[in-house]
């Protein structure tokens, strides 16, 4: 199954100081469809993937960055540039069903992003990476690799995309594509198991948000904005978006234009109940970031992201290190409970 996102600049959450700009998830082609909204609180350190429903939006996962360099509010990036420590360049990610997983960035001269699920008995389960082709390329790769056999070299499998969207007027922003051509490409829908594939689409996106954010970060430093007259309010005076607890939507059946996509059910009778959590009031934006433009994204260096599934996902067999269907490491997924 194909999918494409396009990600834009939210026109609807006004700038914060030293906060990363809200970033909007639409289906590509659709900028005014709002599929998932991507808000930054607590100077940065705590982030989250809001879907709307009728009841309002719904948090169904939350990312962890790495805490700002001295606490003085200022952004830092999961890039090694803006980091020291290895422990530095890990964004812990969780979402509903008890899902965790990290975003582990191991390049040295150019990003490397190593996704994982934590695993206590043998170790991370591998997920898949992001990465540029070369240090010069327009676009950034997603890709896992497969096992080939004995004493051969795993094979390397890309199933999409991040890339910069040429202007236009459903244009601009940045592209998010995952490919589905081939058996091996649609496979990565049944990463987390059978009825998990909207789990796998906030894994993909968490991820691309979070490249995003780094590369926002490194241009806002490579161009400073220009000091303004006004002084800066007291962030911890400011009131911020209400606390977040993630949820779980339910799962919809698949639909013509997407993949099962969360909608507001009732939480499905075979799955335990998402874990509780709460997020620190914090908002949008920040001096440095930009403020809100129309739909306009964030393009990576070169790179772009975005993509709404347009159909359901395909079969595909569960890739080699990957928890086979309905098989979840320990850890990862709790026990089957009442709902």
């Amino acid at each position: 199954m194909a999918a494409i996102y396009t990600v834009y600049t939210s026109p609807n959450h006004p700038p914060i100081p030293n906060h990363l700009p809200t970033l909007i998830v639409t289906p590509h082609g659709q900028p005014t469809n709002i599929l998932y909204s991507y808000l930054h609180t607590n100077f940065n350190a705590e982030n989250y993937l809001l879907t709307p429903s009728p009841q309002g939006d719904l948090c169904v996962a939350k990312l962890f960055p790495p805490r700002q360099n001295g606490g003085n509010g200022k952004a830092t990036a999961s890039d090694p540039g803006h980091a020291s420590s290895s422990s530095s360049k890990v964004v812990r990610c969780e979402a509903s069903r008890n899902l965790k997983w990290t975003i582990t960035n191991t390049g040295v001269l150019s990003p490397i992003y190593k996704l994982a699920l934590p695993s206590p008995d043998q170790g991370d389960l591998p997920l898949f990476q992001i990465s540029k082709p070369n240090p010069n390329a327009q676009f950034w790769s997603m890709f896992y690799f497969a096992y080939a056999g004995h004493n051969i070299p795993p094979k390397r499998i890309e199933f999409g995309k991040i890339q910069k969207n040429p202007p236009g007027p459903n244009g601009g922003g940045t592209r998010i594509s995952i490919t589905g051509k081939t058996p091996e490409e649609k496979a990565v829908w049944q990463t987390l198991g059978e009825g998990n594939e909207d789990c796998v689409e906030w894994v993909v996106l968490c991820a691309a948000l979070n490249l995003l954010d780094d590369e926002i970060i490194k241009a806002a430093e490579k161009n400073p904005a220009p000091p303004s007259g006004a002084p800066v309010p007291n962030p911890g005076a400011r009131p911020g978006p209400t606390p977040v607890a993630l949820r779980d939507p339910g799962v919809a059946p698949p639909g013509p234009n997407g993949p099962q996509r969360s909608v507001t059910a009732p939480i499905p009778q075979q799955r335990g109940p998402p874990p509780p959590g709460a997020g620190v009031p914090r908002g949008p934006g920040g001096p440095g970031f930009g403020g809100p433009p129309p739909p306009q994204g964030y393009a990576p260096a070169g790179a772009g992201q975005g993509y709404p599934p347009p159909g359901p996902p395909g079969a595909g067999q569960s890739r080699p290190g990957m928890p086979p269907p309905n098989v979840y490491p320990p850890g990862a997924y709790p026990p089957p409970g009442p709902g």
